[in-house]
């Protein structure tokens, strides 16, 4: 009786300490889907350079790497954007597709930067304040911290490129 009662302690203890919130918050809650409508596999990496990171594995499959250990001082939304970004970038394609040019390029990090903050304001995450308040956030990063967020070193301007419009 003794046993199963250390048992117990045990697996709760292992449940409520081995993952911490904001990887429990996202690995339950996002959902993504590649550029074929597969359901992508999100695994948690603690040796992961980036906070988030699209990658297709040999097998030709779709995964996002998150390291929860990255960046910790952002706030959720911008690391649920973080996500949200590496999402976009399997479900537009451009893993698979790649890109002609640099121009092509900064186009679909644009696209993924819209697709990530339409994700959070359309959910209801965030609203037309909350995108400024994201917005803001993101471009204080500094070059450390941009080695750890997914894609390049760039000014978003979600506001004024997304078009960002209330559904109601």
């Amino acid at each position: 009786r003794d046993r199963m009662r250390q048992s117990i302690w045990t697996v709760i203890f292992v449940l409520a300490f081995s993952v911490p919130a904001w990887a429990q918050e996202s690995l339950e809650n996002l959902y993504c889907s590649d550029f074929h409508s597969a359901r992508v596999k999100i695994v948690s990496d603690s040796s992961a350079r980036k906070l988030s990171d699209a990658v297709m594995t040999a097998g030709g499959s779709s995964m996002i790497r998150i390291n929860v250990g990255q960046l910790k001082d952002l706030s959720s939304n911008a690391r649920a954007f973080a996500a949200n970004f590496s999402c976009a970038s399997l479900v537009l394609g451009h893993l698979v597709k790649g890109a002609e040019d640099i121009y092509e390029h900064f186009s679909q990090v644009g696209n993924a930067d819209c697709w990530a903050a339409g994700k959070l304001f359309y959910n209801g995450r965030v609203d037309k304040n909350g995108v400024m308040a994201l917005e803001e956030e993101i471009n204080q990063l500094n070059r450390e911290q941009w080695s750890h967020f997914p894609g390049p070193v760039r000014v978003v301007s979600l506001n004024d490129t997304c078009k960002l419009k209330p559904m109601n």
